[in-house]
């Protein structure tokens, strides 16, 4: 009986023996599928891949400061319990088509370094023999994941940070291509040096090999990390100031810029509109800017280079969390974004103590998008959100409000609903509370009501917001965005799509040639893509390749653009005629179109005349002299004016802005009309410009239009009272 106890113990120890092997290859894949569900986690690349690398640190720390076995292969086991919670990912993304070569080497070489690192930290505290090895293995490895990291992000203006135990932040998730890089690379290698050191640390003095391999490596470290900005590692201030050589100072900025890539002339305008938006905004919010104080501004040449410096590619950004005012813009997006930005700027005189800004992310970027108002040319931003019924409840514009809710809604969506609540808010009640609310107190004793009725209010205005076809567009277009979390392949980029933006670089970055090649290489593997055939044949007709243009554009081609442009192709190869034929066929659909584009097709190309001035505007930059000018329909004049305004061609604008002066005004261009205004009053033609405005504001426009026609009427104030803007 005691025989047979004996052996029901043993088979029972056997079994768990067994179940619990089990468990060490069950639970990894379980928690794999556990992350499924979850955006961006459940995706084989650098975000799970970051959660890997932390779990790994810390396990294979504890495990080592604690455990006698051999350090080596026990990492190794911990690593493929992690590898195999990457199974589940693994499937998902081959199965969805996300599977990417940058993601798989994220994976390898974020939880891999990440893991030995852990455990040389835990082995050296174990070595040591110090009390409570686990403890102090686990707050050295807090301090090198989150302790380093809060000393870099107050110390420099830079969006990326790399790090021993998760690996990297790569800059804002709205740029989604992550492509392992050699800065990653160089990184790992300074992780792998730091591991060797730690490891031989306990016994460098035992051998002649081991004094050397502690010495190479400390001298490779030291070496290592005095190239840090060089290997792009950081970006302190002073690196890239270094870069961008230019310097030009008013009373409240510095600006910081490329000279490669901005003219004098092109400073000098910039300049004054930092200076005209910082009048626009202080005023309305209130602020008596502290004296001497300046504001540094960073103008990148393109966003390729601002990724490359900074970490943020197409974001514009504020490091609103930095003691010196700052704000980093590519030069494409300046003219889009930069009084959005300077909002997160100025509010920095009311934010938090922290970090001088909101807790609520909603409200920092919504009194930006308030104030700003540029989420639509066409709409505002009550009509927008009015448009999309039902309207945010309170309990939902409290979660849009926070950080989660924020970034839980397409970029676009959150903006322009935060926007429109907080322009609410400044209309109807003094600056004064929404100053305290964004510096941390709550809206039921700033405003003395509750949020409720605040939300309210706001739907009433919302409600007797007029709207109409063009607002339902433009919400619709806007709230049908997706956000990065709700993207089936939020990093995985097609190779026509990293053409694509390796064709906008080069454009961006002057670069003609090499720009043509790519696109050329994008249309010979994607040439049933309309958008893409519509941009070369674009290019093969300022390129004078006519011939190369007609013959790519068939019948099956049915973006009536790329039908258009053929007309254009046959019109300089082959005359008229060809021209006209062509054109007469595609009339009907060109008159049923709903495209704006579309408006004045067939006016352009009305006769033989109409249709030359066209094409050698469009093509070959000819700009039609006075005399021709007055030969021109209105869309054929209107369009001269506004490739002169493109170009910057100042002779041409004055020129074209008096023999327009008195013509008839329609609406349909009044992107023009705005230019046209902004510019002449830039140049000091303050009389021409104040008789454009007079005659745009008779019109019967858009209520966005009015908004942008009321900036102009500031603009025209802020040139004639400031005639000399730099220091």
């Amino acid at each position: 009986m005691v025989i047979l106890y004996q052996l029901l113990i043993n088979l029972v120890i056997i079994q768990s023996q067994l179940l619990k092997k089990k468990l060490n290859y069950i639970l990894p894949v379980l928690f794999g599928l556990a992350l499924l569900p979850v955006p961006l986690l459940r995706d084989l690349h650098f975000e799970s891949a970051i959660l890997a690398g932390t779990i790994g640190c810390f396990w294979a720390g504890i495990r080592s400061a604690s455990s006698f076995k051999n350090d080596f292969f026990e990492t190794l086991r911990i690593l493929g319990r992690i590898y195999l919670a990457a199974i589940p990912l693994f499937i998902l993304a081959l199965i969805s088509g996300c599977l990417t070569l940058d993601g798989v080497g994220f994976w390898i070489f974020i939880p891999f370094p990440s893991a030995f690192f852990g455990t040389a930290i835990g082995r050296l505290i174990r070595e040591f023999k110090l009390p409570a090895p686990k403890l102090i293995t686990i707050l050295i490895l807090l301090f090198c994941a989150f302790g380093i990291w809060v000393l870099e992000f107050f110390s420099f203006p830079q969006v990326y940070f790399y790090n021993h135990v998760w690996g990297l932040w790569p800059g804002p998730i709205y740029d989604e291509s992550v492509s392992l890089t050699g800065s990653f690379f160089y990184f790992r290698w300074l992780t792998f040096l730091w591991i060797i050191l730690l490891w031989i640390i306990p016994n460098w003095s035992q051998n002649l090999q081991t004094k050397l391999i502690t010495a190479l490596a400390l001298v490779s470290l030291m070496f290592s990390y005095l190239n840090l900005d060089e290997a792009g590692i950081i970006s302190p201030t002073e690196t890239i100031q270094a870069q961008l050589v230019g310097d030009h100072q008013t009373e409240h900025f510095e600006l910081f810029y490329d000279d490669e890539f901005y003219s004098e002339d092109e400073i000098e305008y910039w300049s004054a509109r930092h200076e005209f938006h910082f009048q626009q905004i202080t005023e309305i919010l209130e602020i008596e800017w502290p004296e001497g104080r300046k504001i540094e501004s960073y103008l990148y040449a393109h966003a390729w280079q601002k990724k490359k410096i900074t970490g943020a590619k197409f974001t514009s950004y504020v490091p609103i969390w930095l003691e010196q005012d700052q704000l980093h813009i590519a030069k494409q997006q300046l003219d889009r974004v930069l009084k959005h930005e300077l909002v997160h700027v100025i509010s920095k005189q009311f934010g938090n103590n922290l970090f001088n800004g909101s807790w609520s992310i909603g409200l920092i970027e919504g009194l930006a998008e308030g104030i700003a108002k540029d989420a639509s040319p066409r709409s505002t931003l009550h009509q927008i959100v009015a448009a999309e019924k039902p309207f945010p409840s309170a309990e939902e514009m409290r979660s849009s409000l926070s950080f989660w809710g924020f970034y839980g809604s397409a970029g676009a969506i959150s903006y322009t609903t935060a926007g429109s609540f907080v322009e609410y808010l400044l209309n109807e009640f003094p600056v004064q509370p929404l100053k305290k609310i964004y510096a941390g107190a709550d809206f039921e004793s700033a405003y003395r009501t509750s949020f409720e009725e605040l939300i309210s209010g706001w739907h009433q205005a919302l409600v007797q917001t007029e709207l109409d076809s063009v607002d339902q567009q433009v919400s619709e277009f806007i709230f049908a965005q997706r956000s990065l979390f709700q993207k089936e392949c939020p990093h995985s980029i097609t190779q026509e799509l990293q053409l694509w933006d390796d064709y906008r670089f080069h454009l961006a970055d002057r670069d003609t040639t090499s720009a043509h090649q790519v696109l050329d290489k994008l249309h010979h593997i994607t040439p049933k893509n309309g958008l893409v055939k519509d941009e070369w044949a674009r290019t093969q007709l300022h390129q004078q390749k006519y011939e190369e243009a007609t013959n790519a554009i068939t019948p099956n081609d049915t973006l009536l653009t790329l039908q258009v442009l053929k007309a254009d192709a046959l019109f300089l190869s082959r005359g008229f005629a060809s021209a006209d034929s062509l054109l007469q066929t595609i009339a009907p659909d060109i008159q049923h179109s709903d495209a704006r584009n579309f408006n004045y097709t067939l006016e352009l190309r009305e006769d033989s005349i109409q249709w030359n001035y066209h094409v050698e505007r469009r093509f070959q930059n000819v700009f039609p002299d006075s005399l021709s000018l007055e030969n021109l329909n209105l869309p054929n004049k209107m369009l001269s004016l506004n490739k002169a305004l493109q170009e910057q061609n100042s002779e041409r604008i004055h020129q074209y802005a008096l023999l327009l002066a008195n013509h008839s005004f329609h609406p349909d261009w009044f992107d023009v009309y705005e230019a046209a205004i902004h510019e002449l009053a830039w140049s000091g033609n303050i009389d021409c410009a104040k008789k454009w405005l007079t005659s745009v504001s008779s019109l019967d426009l858009r209520n966005r239009y009015l908004e942008r026609l009321n900036e102009q009427k500031d603009w025209i104030n802020f040139t004639q009272n400031n005639k000399i803007v730099a220091d």
